[in-house]
């Protein structure tokens, strides 16, 4: 015998507790039992001041629908934002000097911050004489090319720029703009000629602000009616109120 065969082996059918009825596993604890012997809801007394109810107790105090059968998938539940914290999505399309909306969509995002507005390109939003949107456009209507190859040598200076004929920008609005259907909304596009640094809050149209801007593109007079794919909440106790345009 070698001293691996010397070792003491574990007795597994003479554990503590074993018995024949339990075939040897040990002691059988019962549902909502621990193993010091305790009942469950007898510990969660002594933690909270109060038992956890049966099921009987639990259905009359609840209701039938509490069964965990008729709960159905867990989701988290889906908070409704504020109106602050949504915005409407315009995508335009601009081309020459007139500017068209290609679609629209209320998004789960907040207007564009109205502190500051800078840079040489901007886009503002007006609501009758009120300015709902001032942003800044980086390279308005220019893309990057890759140089022709065939150009000589001396030409050859690395990326070109393409000023497009048509091109496309977005800029959010704030919900309440168009809340009311019958609002019109005018969109104009200006170009700087030096870096501007302009507050975003004024509601003066952005051409009589400041003489260092030039009008390039501008739009018609949109209906919020008529905006695609629109849908807004509106107030139902207001009277006359539309449910959606659309």
């Amino acid at each position: 015998m070698d001293e691996y065969d010397e070792r003491p082996r574990k007795q597994l059918d003479e554990r503590a507790g074993g018995d024949a009825a339990t075939g040897g596993r040990g002691r059988v604890f019962r549902a909502g039992q621990r193993k010091d012997g305790r009942r469950t809801s007898a510990v969660l007394k002594e933690r909270t001041g109060r038992a956890k109810p049966g099921v009987e107790a639990s259905l009359a105090l609840y209701g039938e629908e509490t069964r965990r059968k008729d709960w159905g998938p867990q989701v988290a539940p889906r908070r409704e934002p504020a109106p602050q914290e949504r915005s409407v999505r315009l995508r335009l399309e601009v081309q020459g000097g007139r500017i068209s909306v290609l679609d629209s969509t209320v998004v789960d995002v907040p207007p564009a911050d109205r502190s500051a507005a800078r840079g040489t390109a901007f886009i503002e939003v007006r609501a009758g004489k009120s300015v709902v949107a001032l942003e800044p456009l980086v390279d308005p209507g220019l893309s990057i090319g890759i140089p022709d190859r065939s150009d000589p040598a001396d030409a050859f200076r690395g990326h070109r720029v393409i000023e497009d004929d048509t091109w496309e920008a977005v800029v959010r609005v704030p919900v309440e703009a168009v809340a009311d259907r019958e609002a019109e909304l005018s969109v104009s596009i200006y170009r700087a000629s030096e870096r501007l640094i302009l507050e975003a809050e004024s509601d003066l149209p952005l051409a009589r602000r400041s003489r260092r801007v030039e009008e390039v593109a501008t739009s018609a007079p949109i209906r919020a009616a008529e905006l695609p794919h629109l849908e807004v909440e509106r107030d139902e106790r207001k009277p006359g109120a539309g449910s959606s345009a659309e």
